[in-house]
């Protein structure tokens, strides 16, 4: 980690890392990832205003629960990366996650309700099972933990978006810590390294907050939408898996 002196380059990272081909790869899942943890957000904000209103309150229960979540997911994809393969930790990751926010749309009886249309938030389907985006919040208002209207207009949408949104965001979070170390061939790279995969990140993060909150949620509706972040979640952890890692 220190200079080579002979060569004046920056002294090998000890861990695995990807070539140079695999690179765009995983840029490439950084950025989609970025996009599914905002997107993921967007739809959070809608889905706790449905149930528990619009007071700031609700604004606030997904923020600080999403923020805390992405805060652990850093920490523990930072320090997963230097033990483990750091592209096997993003895909596994990615999957659960993947498969964590399809469940939540629900599994519909019929194979045409997956992907249907601007999806009545409030109309009932026949479930295989039940969409615990809609059977979590309705729970936590039927079963007051106080009956004090102020303490649950703070409580509710804290409870309700810490059940639903927490584990998601919390394993999205993993896969950039993973990208910089599986991509820092040097230590003298770090920087910028660091600073792609932030860039990349953000970038996707401002492209999920524009078209979800612009678009898809107009067009496809709430149901629909986790459908299609839960699976291409799982589809990008296929190219996270593929990644070709060698050791220094």
């Amino acid at each position: 980690m220190t200079e080579d002196r002979n060569t004046g380059r920056g002294a090998e990272v000890p861990d695995a890392t990807v070539g140079p081909k695999s690179t765009p790869a995983l840029l490439l899942v950084v950025f989609i990832s970025g996009y599914l943890v905002m997107a993921l957000e967007i739809l959070a904000f809608r889905i706790v205003q449905i149930f528990f209103g619009t007071a700031i309150y609700s604004t606030g229960a997904v923020l600080g629960i999403v923020l805390s979540a992405l805060t652990l997911g850093y920490w523990l994809g930072g320090t997963l990366s230097t033990r483990f393969n750091p592209t096997r930790i993003q895909a596994g990751a990615l999957v659960i996650a993947g498969l964590w926010i399809f469940v939540m749309a629900g599994i519909p009886r019929d194979t045409a309700d997956f992907f249907q249309v601007r999806e009545n938030p409030r109309e009932e389907v026949m479930y295989s099972i039940q969409p615990p985006w809609k059977t979590v919040p309705n729970w936590i208002l039927d079963n007051p933990v106080n009956d004090s209207i102020e303490f649950r207009i703070r409580w509710d949408p804290l409870a309700g978006s810490l059940i639903l949104f927490a584990i998601p965001s919390f394993l999205l979070a993993m896969v950039g810590p993973c990208a910089i170390q599986a991509l820092t061939r040097v230590a003298r790279e770090a920087g910028r390294v660091s600073g792609w995969v932030f860039a990349l990140g953000s970038l996707g993060s401002i492209a999920g907050v524009l078209v979800t909150s612009f678009w898809l949620i107009a067009l496809f509706g709430l149901g629909t939408n986790l459908r299609l972040i839960g699976l291409v979640a799982v589809v990008i952890s296929v190219i996270a898996v593929s990644v070709k890692i060698r050791k220094n």
